[in-house]
């Protein structure tokens, strides 16, 4: 019972983004952030080849709300489609393409299928693979965790492709009643991987909301939706920044 209304009570604070929020400016001060989270510790040799070539570059993200951006059935202004949009202005002779699966709610495990199904229909070079969250705020094994994403990012290595894992968004009320660190440690050791890299959201979101930039618990109703797009804009930039600083050269 537990874990029922703290998850739903965890969905009250980190909703996705709802219909009404429009993509809006994100100034440079908003997006700001240090080289220590545009900086990926492993190379993603796939994707750099796909950058390359002259065919469309094949995207496939994969997690819980946050990133299939979902309410009521209304998709597309999440932070991976964001990023694509960086990744088009920064390279504006080249095509990408982004396919999303997932939903509210779900565990790592419950993914697997659905990036399993992906991988046999098309090629992707890179996936980003959202979670933790849902399984912190329910107590669940992180052995468990750390054996389904073990499986998944094998199936991708499998198909040649690269792996960006995110951790979960920031949440005062998240870390005040979860432990997330078993599951950031996991993580972060199948971040050791070659061609998988850690994208540390919650740490990127908290220095924002430290900064005073972007803060969803602390934001005013009516400005909400707004700090929403904004924050998604944002987090798709740094994002772009840190798959390509991942593509074109050493890890920082």
């Amino acid at each position: 019972m537990r874990s029922v209304w703290f998850l739903l009570l965890i969905l009250l604070v980190a909703q996705p983004v709802s219909s009404l929020a429009q993509q809006g400016p994100a100034g440079p001060a908003a997006c700001e952030a240090s080289e220590d989270f545009v900086g990926p510790d492993s190379r993603l040799d796939h994707f750099a080849e796909a950058l390359a070539s002259r065919e469309p570059v094949n995207i496939l993200a994969v997690g819980s709300g946050t990133t299939v951006g979902e309410v009521n059935a209304t998709p597309g202004a999440s932070f991976p489609y964001r990023m694509v949009d960086a990744l088009t202005a920064a390279l504006p002779g080249k095509s990408f393409r982004l396919t999303v699966r997932g939903g509210r709610n779900l565990t790592a495990e419950a993914m697997l299928p659905l990036l399993m199904e992906a991988l046999h229909a098309e090629h992707y070079s890179l996936v980003l693979w959202q979670t933790g969250t849902v399984e912190a705020v329910r107590g669940l094994r992180p052995d468990l965790m750390r054996a389904v994403l073990q499986a998944g990012v094998d199936a991708v290595h499998d198909a040649d492709g690269d792996v960006v894992l995110i951790d979960p968004q920031f949440s005062r009320f998240l870390r005040a009643n979860a432990d997330l660190d078993p599951y950031e440690s996991v993580l972060q050791q199948i971040a050791l991987m070659p061609g998988v890299a850690l994208f540390h959201r919650f740490d990127l979101m908290r220095s924002w909301a430290t900064d005073g930039h972007i803060d969803l618990e602390r934001v005013k109703k009516p400005d909400r939706d707004a700090a929403v797009a904004m924050l998604n804009t944002c987090l798709g930039r740094i994002l772009a920044r840190f798959v390509l600083n991942g593509a074109n050269g050493p890890p920082k």
